[in-house]
């Protein structure tokens, strides 16, 4: 007999399960085509166990990696083990992560107030975010950030039910994974400080528990950082490397083909984010606790942009991808009905009703088009990957909600008068 607990978990967790399973089934299909150039295929239908070996011990060995030592643990352990090839070890490792990172950002929708397809369609927004769809696509090139997420989702249910002691724990580690999740700390204070009538009413302990909260991670993971740095004797090659990051700087525009890829980078994974938070913050004035979100995607999309320019390569998109740790979680609650209304069957009548806009939009649709296949494709950008297919797509949903959006304004007004 099945009990009424039972029951709820394979109602809410097993297709969650099974959705996240599919999606990363995928996503992985999709990297081993093979017309396709992956780090995994690399251009072939069998696992390029070399080149993954040589990122595995490429990460062990160079300081700015070696001092994130947990997905290259995991794999090593792995190998050992069960005496699995290298590029089986990345695999499974990798492709488990970024499975239970989706199932991670599921609980936490839930946890959040989000339906149980609210929640299964956040997840499906992450899996098919550029940075994710194309994980191990070069120059995406990800390493560590399956096991990032999964910590900081995991760090972030925490938070929000107070568990502080494991929040640390989650969070310190997060930061061993991947230092940039330092990055997520103005905007996690968000969420405690924003609100000033409660900060006034809150007692002074409760303040400064939550303060030393998101401070111990910090200066527990600054103690990890200079023991590691100090026992591998790796002070001075860290300090050689933080004097050569600013030639990162040039080197994303160096050229035009360096910076249509910078450029082309930063747009596809944070633009469309950014134009539905722009498009719906003054409408969500009711909800501050979903606005406290926005807020908290926009200060770490100020904060992670100008350091991934000034020290990374920015075609890496990846790199980009920090900031919507805030957003994955909410895009249903946030967007989804913004959405439905613009993509309805209705919506799409109206527009086709209106022969200039609809003139305009195929214009514009060629020069789209022009852009992802001849030029960006021209100047040897994603070759081998459906990169500017991608590109294209998203801009034609793009440029299809604009001028929808702008029909029923101008309706609203038109009404508002008569």
């Amino acid at each position: 007999m099945i009990s009424k607990e039972q029951n709820r978990f394979l109602d809410t967790i097993c297709p969650s399960y099974l959705v996240g399973l599919i999606a990363v089934l995928v996503i992985l299909c999709i990297h081993m085509l093979p017309s396709m150039d992956s780090m995994l295929n690399e251009n072939n239908t069998k696992i390029s166990h070399v080149f993954l070996k040589s990122q595995i011990d490429y990460h062990n060995e160079l300081p700015p990696f070696a001092r994130r030592p947990l997905t290259t643990a995991l794999m090593y352990g792995l190998s050992d083990l069960f005496k699995l090839k290298a590029g089986y070890s990345f695999i499974i490792v990798n492709f488990t992560l970024l499975f239970l990172s989706g199932i991670l950002l599921f609980r936490l929708s839930v946890q959040l107030n989000a339906s149980r397809k609210m929640a299964m369609a956040n997840m499906l927004v992450y899996f098919v975010s550029f940075s994710i769809f194309f994980a191990f696509f070069p120059p995406v090139f990800t390493y560590d950030e399956p096991l990032q997420y999964c910590l900081i989702f995991s760090s972030l249910i925490l938070l929000f039910k107070k568990k502080w002691i494991w929040f640390i724990v989650f969070f310190t580690l997060a930061l061993v994974a991947r230092e940039t999740s330092a990055l997520l700390v103005p905007a996690m204070g968000l969420f405690y400080f924003s609100d000033s009538s409660r900060w006034k009413r809150t007692h002074l302990r409760e303040k400064l528990r939550f303060i030393s909260t998101l401070l111990l991670p910090l200066v527990f993971y600054c103690i990890y950082l200079l023991l590691f740095m100090w026992s591998n004797d790796m002070i001075g090659a860290a300090q050689a490397e933080m004097g050569s990051r600013y030639s990162c700087f040039l080197e994303n525009f160096e050229s035009l083909r360096n910076t249509v890829e910078s450029a082309t980078s930063l747009y596809i994974v944070l633009v469309p984010f950014v134009y539905l938070s722009v498009l719906i913050y003054s409408k969500i004035s009711a909800f501050i606790y979903r606005k406290k979100f926005l807020l908290a995607f926009w200060i770490t999309v100020l904060i992670n942009t100008p350091i991934v320019i000034l020290t990374a390569f920015a075609r890496e998109s990846r790199l980009f991808s920090l900031p919507l740790v805030f957003l994955w979680p909410v895009c249903a609650q946030l967007f989804g009905e913004n959405l439905r209304e613009v993509f309805s069957l209705r919506s799409l009548e109206v527009f086709s009703k209106r022969w200039y806009f609809l003139l305009s939009f195929i214009i514009l649709s060629l020069g789209n088009y022009f852009f992802c296949y001849h030029f960006y494709a021209g100047l040897g950008l994603g070759d081998n990957t459906f990169f500017k297919e991608y590109i294209f797509i998203i801009n034609l949903l793009l440029l299809l909600h604009i001028y929808i959006t702008t029909i029923k304004s101008k309706q609203g007004r038109d009404l508002a008068i008569t």
